[in-house]
């Protein structure tokens, strides 16, 4: 094998390895508000929104976690990835070019926060588990295999703080 054949091969395989598993990645950062939650919660399929911010050290295992089930069962469900301390580069983070879509928040976190569950006090990873016609379930960190089981198979999911 000549260089020239070792060197096209070893630049696909860094290509493939740099795709992500879960699809493509987000096509732009997409800004979170107060008015995106009743936005997300409304959508007919279901989603996975997980709230993190960049010093999370949990947030990246959960969030690939969860994009590998998502793929494993070939699940009609979307992740959608909302940094709270967003940087002008946060697209460039591997862990969150698994996402469907990635947000930042725009605007009071404090206010998007109780916008988006009034109990909730900031802490990462945060899951919601959202499906059509199903009350949301929130898990602080990673969902355990019964909600994902009953989340991806339309069942209402076990609630669970």
């Amino acid at each position: 094998m000549n260089a020239f054949s070792r060197s096209l091969r070893a630049m696909l395989a860094a290509a493939v390895l740099a795709v992500p598993a879960a699809g493509a990645a987000p096509r732009a950062v997409e800004s979170f508000d107060v008015s995106t939650w009743p936005t997300l919660t409304q959508m007919r399929r279901p989603a996975a929104v997980v709230f993190t911010t960049t010093d999370c050290t949990h947030c990246p295992a959960v969030i690939t976690h969860l994009a590998a089930e998502i793929q494993r069962l070939a699940f009609d469900g979307s992740l959608y990835v909302v940094v709270m301390d967003g940087e002008p580069d946060v697209a460039t983070h591997p862990h969150y070019q698994v996402a469907d879509r990635l947000f930042v928040f725009a605007g009071q976190g404090h206010r998007i926060r109780h916008t988006v569950d009034p109990g909730w006090r900031g802490m990462t990873p945060y899951v919601a588990l959202l499906s059509p016609g199903h009350p949301i379930v929130w898990v602080l960190g990673r969902p355990s295999p019964d909600q994902l089981r009953a989340w991806t198979s339309g069942a209402a999911p076990a609630i669970g703080k």
